[in-house]
C-alpha cells in the first residue's frame, strides 16, 4: 500500500496528463500541416517581397542621392557663375571712383556705364562707409528701368538698407563681400556688397559697391528637389520653396546643414531627421561660401517602393489562398489513418494500457503504431519508477527540513557577541555545519565540513551536533569539564568514526572565547583557517588562525590538535567558513577564490556585521549563476562586543 502523499501525487499527475492531452487533441495534424505549409509558404514570399523591397529602395536612395547630388552642383555652378560675374563688375565700377579725391562727372559716367553694358545687376549702388562713425554716404546708384518694370518693382524698393550695411561691418571687413537675401518684396532677389576694404582707414570712408540681382532663373531651374542656398552663418539667400525663402529663416539647427558646415568635403548625401519628417538630403558648399542643400521627402522619394510593396501583399496573399486549398486537400488522405492512433492515445489517458494496435502500413505510420504497442507496456514500468522517485524526493524533503534544525538561526546575539550566518546546501542536504553555545562567560564556536555532500555527509553533520549537544549538557552540569578546543576535537572525533568507521571523514574548527580574560583558544582538525578581523581604530588587520591537527574520523583515537590561543577586544572579527566558498567554481571553471572573497566581505564589513555576511554570499551565488553548486556553503562571522 503506497503512502498518501504518493497516491495523491499520482492521481493529481494523472488528472494534469489527461488534461493536458485533451488540450493537444483539439489541434489537429490536418490544422498542424495547414499551418506549416502556409506558414513556409509565408516565410518564402516574405523573404522574397523583402529582398526585393530593400534591393529596390535602396536602388531609389542612391538614384535620389544621385540626382540631388547633380541638381546641388548645376545650381552652385550657375550661382558661382552669377556672383562672380556681379562681385567682378562691382569691382570693376570701384575702380572708376577714387574717394581720396572729389567725384567728378567722367568717374560717375564710367560707373554707370559698367551697369548699363551688363545684364546680371538690375540696380547697382555706390556709397562711402565709414566704420568707426557709423555713417554711410550714398554717392550715386543707378537703375535698369527696364529690368526692374518686368518684375513689377520700383527703383525706390530696391535701395539697400544703411542699417543692415552698418550691423554687418565686422563680417564685411573680414570676407571682402557679403551676400543678402532681399527677397521681402515677393521677389526671387539677392543683394551683394563689395567693399574696398584696403581703403578702410579713408578719412572720407571705405567705398562700399552694391548690386541687386534676380534669381528668378535660377527658381525656374530648381524643380526636381527642395533646393536651398545658404551663407555659413546659416540664412537662407534662396529656396525653392517661396514661403521660407521670403520669410528669411535661418537654418542653423537643420541637420543637413549642419552635416554640411561640418564635413572635410564639400560634397556628400544623408538621411536625416528634422521637425518629425525624415528626408534624403544631398549638399555641396560653393567656392563662394555658400551652401546649397537639395532635400527630397522619404515618403515621396520611395512612393514607387510603397506602390510595389502593396503589390506583393496583394500576390503574397493570393499565393497564401492556393496553398490553403492544396494542404487541405493533402492532408485529408494523410490523417485517416492517424485516428484510430488518435482514439487509442485517448484510452492510454485513461489509464487503459492494454491496447494492441493492428496496422498493416508499412510507412512512418506502421512503424508508429509498433512503437506505441511497445509504449503501453513501458508505461506500467515508468509509473513505478515514478512513485519510487516520489517517495525518495519526499523523504529527502523531510531530511532537509530536519537538517535545517541542526543549524542556529542566521543572526544570534548575546550580551557580549553578535553572529550573522549563512547556509546553503549544494543538494537537497549538505555536509556542513556550524555552531555555537555559551558557558558561563565563555563562547564555543565550531564549523565543520564532512568530505562530498549529500544525505550520508548530512548524517555525519547531524552525529557532530549530537555529540556538541552532549558536550554542552556536560559543561552546563559539570563545572569542572574541560572546555578545551583540544578536548573538543577529541570528544568529536570519537563520534565521528563510531558513526562512519572511516568511511567519511570530517574538518572541524573548535575556537573557546574567555570574555573575562578576551582572548580566543583554537584548535583545527585539517579546516580552513578561520579569520580574525582585529579592530585598529577605524580599520582592520586581519590574522588568519592556522592550526595543525589530523582529519576527525580517520582513527578511533585522536588527540594530536595544536591548541593556540590569541587576544581579542571589542569589535574584533571572527569568520567561520567552510571551502565550497573559496573552491566554488563559475561556468567558465574560474575558482572564487579566498582574494575575492575577504575583498567582497571587507567591502560589506564598513557598513555592517550583517551586510557583510549578506554580501559575500550574494555575490558567490551570483558568481555561481547557471549551474550546481559544487559543494555545500557555510559563512558565520561573530563581532565581539562588551568586554571590560
Amino acid at each position: 500500500m503506497l503512502p498518501l502523499y504518493v497516491e495523491s501525487y499520482l492521481n493529481f499527475s494523472e488528472d494534469k496528463r489527461m488534461e493536458q492531452q485533451q488540450i493537444k487533441l483539439k489541434i489537429s495534424l490536418g490544422t498542424k500541416l495547414l499551418i506549416s505549409v502556409v506558414t513556409l509558404l509565408f516565410v518564402v514570399i516574405l523573404f522574397l517581397n523583402l529582398s526585393t523591397i530593400f534591393i529596390l529602395r535602396e536602388d531609389k536612395i542612391t538614384y535620389t542621392y544621385q540626382m540631388q547630388a547633380t541638381e546641388a552642383q548645376l545650381v552652385a555652378k550657375d550661382y558661382t557663375y552669377l556672383t562672380t560675374k556681379v562681385l567682378e563688375t562691382l569691382k570693376l565700377g570701384l575702380s572708376n571712383i577714387d574717394p581720396r579725391r572729389p567725384i567728378a562727372g567722367q568717374s560717375l559716367n564710367g560707373f554707370e556705364s559698367v551697369v548699363v553694358n551688363q545684364s546680371s545687376i538690375i540696380q547697382m549702388e555706390y556709397r562711402l562707409l565709414q566704420s568707426e562713425q557709423k555713417t554711410v554716404t550714398s554717392i550715386t546708384s543707378r537703375s535698369l528701368t527696364d529690368e526692374i518694370r518686368t518684375l513689377n518693382l520700383k527703383p525706390d524698393e530696391l535701395k539697400f538698407s544703411d542699417e543692415l550695411l552698418l550691423n554687418n561691418i565686422p563680417a564685411l571687413l573680414s570676407k571682402q563681400y557679403l551676400f543678402f537675401n532681399y527677397s521681402s518684396l515677393g521677389k526671387p532677389l539677392l543683394a551683394i556688397v563689395l567693399a574696398e576694404v584696403g581703403m578702410k582707414d579713408n578719412p572720407s570712408g571705405m567705398p562700399v559697391a552694391i548690386g541687386i540681382v534676380s534669381l528668378e532663373k535660377l527658381a525656374a531651374e530648381s524643380k526636381a528637389s527642395a533646393l536651398t542656398i545658404a551663407d555659413m552663418s546659416g540664412w537662407i539667400l534662396f529656396d525653392s520653396d517661396p514661403n521660407r525663402f521670403y520669410s528669411k529663416i535661418n537654418i542653423a539647427k537643420d541637420p543637413l546643414f549642419d552635416i554640411a558646415k561640418k564635413s572635410q568635403v564639400e560634397t556628400g548625401a544623408t538621411a536625416y531627421e528634422f521637425e518629425d519628417h525624415k528626408y534624403l538630403g544631398s549638399y555641396f558648399r560653393s567656392p563662394v561660401g555658400v551652401v546649397i542643400l537639395a532635400r527630397t521627402g522619404w515618403s515621396y522619394a520611395l512612393r514607387a517602393t510603397y506602390e510595389l510593396t502593396e503589390k506583393f501583399i496583394l500576390l503574397g496573399l493570393m499565393c497564401v489562398g492556393a496553398a490553403i486549398v492544396f494542404a487541405l486537400f493533402f492532408s485529408k488522405g494523410l490523417i485517416s489513418p492517424l485516428n484510430a492512433l488518435t482514439m487509442a492515445t485517448k484510452e492510454i489517458s485513461f489509464g487503459n494500457f492494454s491496447l494492441n494496435l493492428d496496422s498493416k502500413s508499412t510507412d512512418e505510420i506502421g512503424i508508429l503504431s509498433e512503437s506505441f504497442n511497445i509504449m503501453s507496456v513501458k508505461i506500467q514500468e515508468l509509473i513505478q519508477e515514478s512513485v519510487e522517485k516520489t517517495k525518495i524526493e519526499g523523504e529527502l524533503a523531510i531530511a532537509s527540513t530536519v537538517q535545517q534544525t541542526l543549524f542556529p538561526p542566521e543572526s544570534s546575539e548575546g550580551k557580549n557577541f553578535e553572529i550573522s550566518s549563512f547556509f546553503t546546501p549544494a543538494s537537497q542536504v549538505g555536509g556542513d555545519w556550524w555552531g555555537f553555545f555559551e558557558n558561563k562567560n565563555k563562547l564555543i564556536l565550531t564549523v565543520a565540513d564532512a568530505t562530498g555532500h549529500g544525505f550520508p555527509s548530512a548524517l555525519i553533520t547531524a552525529a557532530a551536533r549530537s555529540c556538541f549537544s552532549v558536550i554542552e549538557r556536560l559543561a552546563t552540569d559539570y563545572a569542572e569539564f574541560s572546555l578545551s578546543p583540544k578536548s573538543l576535537l577529541s570528544f568529536a572525533n570519537r563520534a565521528i568514526y563510531e558513526s562512519a568507521k572511516g568511511q567519511i571523514m570530517m574538518t572541524f574548527f573548535v575556537g573557546v572565547v574567555d570574555f573575562e580574560k578576551k582572548t580566543l583558544t583554537y584548535s583545527s582538525a585539517g579546516h580552513n583557517p578561520p579569520w580574525l578581523y582585529q579592530k585598529r581604530g577605524n580599520e582592520y588587520i586581519l590574522k588568519p588562525l592556522m592550526a595543525t591537527g589530523q582529519r576527525l574520523g580517520e582513527a578511533r583515537e585522536n588527540t594530536d590538535f595544536e591548541e593556540k590561543t590569541v587576544d581579542i577586544n571589542n569589535g574584533d572579527i571572527f569568520v567561520l567558513y567552510t571551502d565550497g566558498v573559496l573552491e566554488g567554481k563559475n561556468l567558465d571553471g574560474e575558482q572564487y577564490g579566498k582574494k575575492r572573497a575577504r575583498k567582497v566581505f571587507e567591502t560589506g564589513l564598513k557598513v555592517g556585521l550583517g551586510t557583510a555576511v549578506q554580501s559575500l554570499s550574494q555575490e558567490f551565488l551570483k558568481f555561481n549563476e547557471g549551474k550546481l553548486l559544487d559543494d555545500d556553503v557555510t559563512i558565520a562571522a561573530t563581532e565581539f562586543k562588551g568586554m571590560t
